[in-house]
C-alpha cells in the first residue's frame, strides 16, 4: 500500500511541476536558449494582462513596429499565425487581454491547413512532459555542451540576448517574386471554402469572448502588393470576413489598396525602410 502511495505521490509530483513548467513557460525568460515568435513577445511583456494587442500573422509582426509607436499596443504577430493560434491561447489562458484587441486578416490568417510553428506552446498535448514537447529547443544546447566538455572547454552555452521577431529589409526582385507568387497560387489561391471553416469558427469564438468580456475588438484586412494583382480568391474571402465582422458589430478596415508597390519586401510583407513605419504611423493615428 505504501509503494501505491508513494507511485501516486510521484505522479502527481510529476504532473504538479509539468504544469508549472507549461504555463510558466521558462525559456520565454532563459536567454541561453531560441525563443519563438510567442515566447519573445512573452520575454518583451512579462505583465499579466496585455491590456492592448495587435494579433496576426507575420505580416502584422513585420508590419506593425511596436518599439516605434505609440499606440501601446504589444504585437503578438506570429509567423504562421491563425485565428485558431488566437482562440487557443485565450482558452488555455496563455494570454489575457485587458481592454482592446486588433486582428490582422489576410487569407493565411484564415485558412485551417497553414503550416504552424508546433513549438507554439498551445500545441502541446495535457499528456506530453514539457522537457519532450521542447525537445527541439534543449536537445541542441545539451549536445553542444557535451561536445564542449569532450574538447576540454566550458560546456556552459552562449546567451542569446536580445532575440527578435521576423522583420524585413528591402524588395524582392522581380524573379524571387514570381518564384513566390507562384508558389501561393498553386497552394493557397484556389481553395474551397471548407479549408477556412475551422478559422471561421474561430473568428466567431474571438468576437464572442470580446463581448461577454468587455474588450473593443476591430479587424483589418492586411496591405498587399499592388505589383502582385489581386488574386481572385481574395474578395471572396473578405466577404466572408465582412460579414462575419457585421454580425458580430465589429469595425473592419479594408488596407488591401493603400500602399504602392516600393512598400512591400514581398506580397505582403511590408519592408522596414518605408513600409512599416508608414503603416506603424497610420495604425497610431487610427488606433
Amino acid at each position: 500500500m505504501k509503494k501505491i502511495i508513494g507511485i501516486i505521490a510521484v505522479v502527481i509530483a510529476f504532473f504538479a511541476v509539468d504544469t508549472a513548467l507549461t504555463y510558466n513557460n521558462f525559456i520565454k525568460d532563459c536567454d541561453y536558449l531560441i525563443k519563438n515568435d510567442f515566447e519573445i513577445t512573452q520575454s518583451n511583456h512579462p505583465e499579466k494582462v496585455w491590456d492592448k494587442v495587435f494579433f496576426g500573422n507575420s505580416v502584422v509582426m513585420s508590419g506593425y513596429r511596436e518599439e516605434w509607436s505609440n499606440a501601446g499596443y504589444v504585437n503578438l504577430g506570429l509567423s504562421y499565425g491563425t485565428m485558431t493560434d488566437l482562440e487557443q491561447m485565450i482558452k488555455k489562458h496563455y494570454i489575457k487581454i485587458g481592454s482592446e484587441l486588433v486582428i490582422g486578416l489576410n487569407e493565411l490568417t484564415l485558412y485551417d491547413d497553414f503550416q504552424t510553428n508546433p513549438t507554439y506552446i498551445w500545441h502541446k498535448k495535457f499528456y506530453m512532459p514539457y522537457a519532450y514537447f521542447e525537445r527541439d529547443v534543449f536537445y541542441p544546447v545539451i549536445t553542444e555542451g557535451f561536445d564542449k566538455l569532450l574538447h576540454g572547454e566550458n560546456p556552459a552555452p552562449e546567451k542569446r540576448e536580445n532575440q527578435q521577431k521576423y522583420v524585413t529589409y528591402g524588395m524582392l526582385g522581380d524573379d524571387e517574386l514570381l518564384n513566390t507568387l507562384n508558389k501561393y497560387e498553386n497552394e493557397y489561391f484556389h481553395l474551397p471554402d471548407e479549408a477556412f471553416r475551422d478559422n471561421f469558427e474561430a473568428l466567431d469564438f474571438v468576437f464572442e469572448y470580446c463581448e461577454k468580456n468587455n474588450i473593443r475588438v476591430r479587424a483589418l484586412w492586411m496591405p498587399w502588393n499592388p505589383r502582385c494583382g489581386v488574386p481572385e480568391i481574395f474578395p471572396h474571402i473578405l466577404s466572408m470576413v465582412t460579414q462575419h465582422c457585421d454580425s458580430y458589430g465589429v469595425e473592419l478596415v479594408d488596407l488591401q489598396n493603400i500602399y504602392p508597390e516600393e512598400y512591400f519586401f514581398d506580397t505582403a510583407h511590408l519592408n522596414s525602410e518605408t513600409g512599416a513605419p508608414a503603416f506603424t504611423a497610420l495604425m497610431d493615428e487610427w488606433l
